[in-house]
């Protein structure tokens, strides 16, 4: 099966550039639902302003979530979709007019993910494995080396006499590689290669960097996009995250925390709100947000059953100073 690179934007039916990135549309929404709801100040539309002036990705993210809210068909296809009481909630809300709080949200975030649902369907086309959301599976490529797919993943393979290479299409995978000095296995995810000859070693796409964690062995990381920028050796307990601007900083991490996911479990140590939220809603069937910016960098510490996603946040309100918000069973918001 073919294979499309993650950084090509353009879409194969030629029908010009693929959605925006999930997390940019979940801001976008974020952003949507503020401007609609009770207190939207001026000082709030400068932001607005600011956020959409970062780039033409978010301006075009926020327009489209504009343009199905209003699009009449995808409303009625979302309120056939929604469960009867969140139905009969929105349609309460005079003339689905948004008031803080109201289901009509869930309507917005259930458009949103219709939209995203397209892109999901091209990934899968040009993958050859891939999981569901809340998902995990072990893949034997020809050679043996194993590949360990988490949740919300997919990869396309390419094994040439040469060369194994492997495309990260999307999510985050666990690599054992068989050792082959004459035939390198490489793993590329937004331009981004990792080239093992024997290893173990993590690849995340984090939509806005790619993560390398070493397990066992050691790699070679180089950003195909910043040829000038030297390749990044990592060793055994290594990690690095490569964004636009090139190679961060190479971290030394508990590599047992970082596999816990093969294991059913998600570790932090005093990690930031934000990132914990972002790990977690990779496993949650819907939508988990921070509307109050300033718990984004509230630090949380803790060993995680992801058998229910939806229940981790439940515990972190019982044990921080956060409120959780369930508008519906997809929709969980931190305040």
């Amino acid at each position: 099966m073919g294979h499309m690179r993650p950084e090509d934007n353009r879409s194969p039916f030629g029908a010009g550039p693929l959605p925006p990135d999930p997390e940019v549309m979940k801001e976008a929404t974020v952003w949507f639902i503020r401007e609609a709801a009770a207190g939207f100040s001026q000082a709030d539309r400068r932001r607005l302003d600011e956020w959409c002036a970062q780039s033409p990705a978010h301006a075009r993210a926020y327009q489209r979530v504009r343009a199905l809210w209003h699009a009449p068909e995808l409303q009625r296809a979302a309120f056939e979709r929604m469960p009867r009481g969140a139905v009969d909630a929105a349609r309460r809300s005079a003339g689905l007019v948004w008031r803080r709080g109201s289901m009509a949200a869930a309507a917005v975030f259930l458009l949103v993910g219709m939209a995203l649902w397209s892109d999901a369907i091209l990934m899968w086309i040009h993958s050859d494995y891939s999981t569901d959301v809340g998902e995990q599976r072990v893949v034997t490529l020809p050679d043996q080396s194993t590949v360990r797919l988490n949740t919300d993943s997919a990869i396309a393979v390419r094994y040439a006499p040469d060369r194994r290479h492997v495309d990260l299409l999307r999510g985050e995978a666990f690599f054992a590689v068989q050792p082959n000095a004459e035939r390198p296995f490489t793993v590329e995810s937004r331009g981004v290669a990792t080239t093992a000859v024997g290893t173990e070693f993590v690849v995340q796409d984090r939509h806005t960097n790619v993560q390398v964690t070493v397990l066992n062995g050691s790699v070679l990381v180089a950003d195909g996009r910043r040829r000038s920028d030297p390749a990044v050796r990592l060793a055994a307990g290594d990690q690095v995250s490569v964004g636009p601007n090139g190679a961060g900083a190479i971290d030394r991490v508990d590599t047992t925390a970082v596999a816990a996911w093969m294991h059913g479990r998600l570790v932090f140590v005093r990690t930031p709100l934000s990132d914990v939220v972002h790990d977690l809603a990779r496993y949650h069937h819907g939508y988990i947000l921070i509307w109050n910016p300033a718990l984004r960098s509230l630090p949380v510490t803790g060993i995680y059953n992801l058998a229910d996603p939806s229940h981790v946040i439940t515990t972190l309100a019982d044990t921080l100073p956060i409120h959780m918000v369930r508008l519906t069973d997809h929709l969980i918001v931190i305040r």
